[in-house]
């Protein structure tokens, strides 16, 4: 079996477009997570003003400074002191001199982090409202809760659903602890483990199909499917270096996006509540870095799925092309553009554990809709691993039952 592994490890990674979709993923990602860092400077009413390098240190440097700090009375008080710095006039506020000046740089800029997630709470969850409202600890939280309590309404919870809400929610702290979360927050938000997963979902598609098919189509499977055990164990291995080549393109975009997060952003704090970093209106009592790890393993697991399911479909519809155009629309282009409304609830909850919409936290991670599985109530990222698990199962036999009854005369 090791013999045969290795012998179908070389045959994929013998094929250049093996290598040549796997260098050009990765260019994009480097691209997507550093290029801005790297390239890019801020010019404002036409003069320079930072590179983005230094925009990013800057803001790094004050989150950090604040991180540890209770969201209490104090230090909301110094927020509402910094506001007094800033100009009634928005072209004032935008403009070259303010932001140039070191009013802005020493007074007001080392808020505005921690700033826009106090306002983000105050709206409700909805990116509107004053910038400037006086605020305090009472209105706040006060404000974050009924901002949960509108998205169950949007996602349409049964009150059993609320309920159990309600119970994560009293497992929250009443003053929340505001704490940087660095890499580990990039690493949950789109431009990580979400564009990974776009970028494995193609390579798979383009480098993965043709496992099973290129033998029948070179006529080259007569020399396996003659034998006595050939096909079972022949299955067994192509299945087996499709996972692997697919785990080990994950691995390398998964890890050279982490450090270079790490590089740009500093590790971050692992214990940063969910709420001070990505969704101030999440009910769930979890951290950043536990999401980030959450959201690491459903890339991984899903990935290896999507390549049982893309080796099975090749060898069921003995065709190329047509199992990349099912990959792409189905697992990629469909989920994307096709949004489910909320009163399709069932539909809803299915379609938002697909890889491509779990891994966009704001959608399918925090989608607050349970699944009742005898009593038992998951949320739809606990669901989604077995879910995962079986759809992998199920496709794993289903390819096998109809690879080792092909027959050479068929075609």
């Amino acid at each position: 079996m090791a013999n045969l592994i290795f012998f179908e490890l070389k045959k994929i990674l013998q094929k250049k477009i093996t290598w040549i979709t796997f260098i050009i993923f990765l260019l994009f990602q480097l691209f997507l997570t550093c290029g801005a860092y790297c390239i890019a400077s801020r010019y404002v009413d036409g003069k320079f003003l930072e590179t983005k390098a230094d925009w990013f240190k800057t803001d790094r440097r004050n989150a950090e400074n604040l991180s540890g700090r209770k969201m209490d009375g104090k230090l909301l008080a110094e927020i509402e002191e910094s506001k007094k710095y800033i100009p009634d006039s928005s072209e004032e506020r935008e403009g070259y001199e303010y932001l140039s000046s070191d009013i802005y740089n020493q007074k007001v800029r080392p808020y505005e982090e921690i700033n826009r997630l106090v306002q983000y709470m105050l709206a409700g969850g909805m990116e509107k409202g004053s910038a400037y409202t006086p605020v305090t600890p009472e209105i706040l939280y006060d404000a974050r809760r009924a901002g949960a309590e509108e998205s169950w309404k949007t996602y349409k919870l049964t009150e059993s659903e609320k309920e159990y809400w309600r119970k994560e929610e009293e497992k929250l702290p009443e003053v929340f602890t505001y704490k940087y979360g660095g890499a580990f927050e990039e690493l949950a938000d789109m431009g990580g483990c979400y564009y990974i997963c776009m970028f494995i979902t193609f390579f798979i598609a383009i480098c993965i199909t043709g496992i099973f098919t290129d033998e029948h189509i070179r006529r080259t499977d007569q020399l396996v499917l003659c034998t006595k055990y050939g096909r079972k164990q022949n299955y067994t291995a192509k299945i087996a270096a499709g996972c692997i080549v697919t785990t080990c393109a994950a691995l390398i975009l998964w890890g050279i996006t982490f450090i270079c997060f790490i590089g740009i952003y500093g590790a971050g704090n692992f214990s940063a509540m969910l709420q001070v970093t990505i969704a101030p209106d999440y009910s769930g009592n979890i951290t950043i870095g536990q999401a980030a790890v959450i959201m690491t393993l459903l890339l991984f697991l899903s990935s290896l799925v999507l390549c049982i399911v893309t080796m099975a479909l090749s060898e069921l519809l003995n065709n190329n092309i047509g199992t990349m155009a099912i990959i792409i629309a189905a697992a990629f282009l469909l989920a994307r553009l096709v949004m489910i409304p909320a009163d399709f609830k069932f539909i809803a909850k299915i379609w938002n554990m697909i890889p491509i919409n779990i891994l966009k936290i704001n959608e399918g991670f925090c989608d607050v809709r349970l699944w009742n599985i005898f009593g038992l109530k998951l949320t739809l990222w606990q669901m989604a691993f077995i879910v995962y698990i079986i759809t992998g199962i199920v496709f794993y036999f289903i390819g096998k039952r109809k690879y080792c009854k092909y027959q050479i005369s068929g075609r």
